[in-house]
């Protein structure tokens, strides 16, 4: 029988252009929430992508998140969970729907610069995400855990 479901589960501990940013316990995370997700909500292998460290490129994750949301549209999921762990940041807001003037950005294996900026084709932004997310169906539940913290020091 096929599944209603699909998640996404991404951890990144090592930065192509940031070595020394290196974190921890990013994966660990993937592989504990496909373990949760398994375990007590009945999710199986074959519903699970997990994305680690040199995998979690920014094209990677959004094609598979694309992929899912389109799945959901044409009626194959219901319930759609996306997790992610690694650092977070921010950016200056360009479309003016924030008060503190940025948007909070996650960040990619292949996180890079452009110049003294985050590089747009290698970070991921909370609108990108808030768009695609709003294409999703009433009926479909969409689960997103962002373990992706910035501390700004």
């Amino acid at each position: 029988m096929a599944s209603n479901r699909k998640a996404l589960c991404v951890g990144i501990n090592v930065f192509k252009n940031y070595p020394s940013a290196a974190l921890q316990g990013c994966v660990n995370d993937a592989n504990d929430m496909a373990s949760v997700l398994k375990e007590f909500i009945g999710f199986t292998d074959a519903d699970i992508t997990k994305l680690a460290d040199a995998q979690a490129t920014k094209a990677n994750i959004v094609n598979n998140l694309k992929s899912m949301v389109d799945d959901a549209k044409s009626g194959k999921y219901s319930h759609l969970v996306f997790s992610m762990s690694s650092h977070g940041t921010q950016v200056p807001d360009i479309s003016g729907d924030e008060p503190d003037r940025a948007d909070e950005a996650f960040c990619p294996h292949d996180l890079a610069q452009a110049g003294d900026r985050w590089d747009p084709n290698y970070i991921i932004l909370d609108d990108e995400l808030h768009n695609l997310f709003l294409q999703l169906p009433k009926n479909v539940l969409m689960e997103v855990f962002l373990d992706t913290c910035h501390s700004g020091t």
